[in-house]
């Protein structure tokens, strides 16, 4: 799913989003993988500590947290607030978009991710996926454009 949006971004094929002069396709990490796993196994609401993830060469890890009925629905929701993000301002003047900007962070390589059964939230499907290096990066935008 992720290299699938990414790869949409290269070509330019989200409505209102410019396409990207590279986007790459990210690689499955398993240190990603198993901190993620490690936090959504928690049933915690919100992120863990930026140190709490950190691995190997990566100085910042960035996440996506979502409760959710299906893994796809919970991906989706982070793809969808593509509609709310200003590519030309980097704003995100109609709401949520850092999860979707960091799917397409340009820079980033790799991610993990988790996924835990949480009895005690409702949805109940906790998801969680770290990204290395981390996007969101103040002052600068996801990916170049042509």
């Amino acid at each position: 799913m992720h290299n699938v949006v990414r790869q949409a971004v290269k070509y330019g094929l989200i409505p209102g989003q410019p396409g990207a002069v590279h986007m790459g396709l990210l690689k499955w990490n398993t240190g990603l993988e198993m901190k993620a796993q490690n936090f959504s196994d928690q049933c915690k609401l919100g992120h863990d500590k930026e140190s709490e993830r950190k691995i190997g060469n990566f100085t910042y890890v960035g996440q996506n947290r979502a409760l959710t009925p299906t893994v796809l629905v919970g991906f989706k929701m982070w793809f969808n607030e593509f509609q709310n993000y200003n590519y030309s301002s980097n704003t995100c003047p109609k709401g949520q978009c850092t999860h979707y900007t960091q799917l397409v962070w340009e820079e980033t390589t790799d991610f993990g991710c988790g996924v835990t059964v949480c009895k005690n939230m409702t949805p109940s499907l906790n998801v969680v996926c770290n990204y290395g290096p981390g996007g969101n990066i103040r002052g600068f935008k996801p990916y170049r454009t042509a």
